[in-house]
């Protein structure tokens, strides 16, 4: 009996400290919530089409907009293509 209420004690204790080591290790953030934010706008690239983090792009001015690539050598592929007009 005394080693079920033993188990028992240690099982709550744990359970406890789990909790509470869990409920601090995620910060809050500006507005005090401790939902995850948003790390970054997913973008997609208009030569090959993949999604890519916004601050990774590389981008371009062309035709008074900024055009973002997920790498140079799209970059330069956008730039050798003949316009479409």
């Amino acid at each position: 009996m005394k080693l079920i209420l033993l188990i028992i004690i240690v099982y709550l204790v744990y359970r406890a400290a789990k909790s509470w080591v869990v409920r601090n290790l995620q910060a809050p953030d500006q507005n005090g919530s401790r939902h995850p934010s948003i790390d970054d706008v997913m973008v997609k690239d208009p030569v090959c089409g993949i999604y890519f983090p916004q601050r990774e792009g590389v981008a371009l001015k062309h035709g008074g907009q900024t055009l973002l690539f997920c790498s140079a050598s799209c970059r330069d592929r956008f730039l050798e293509e003949p316009k479409q007009e």
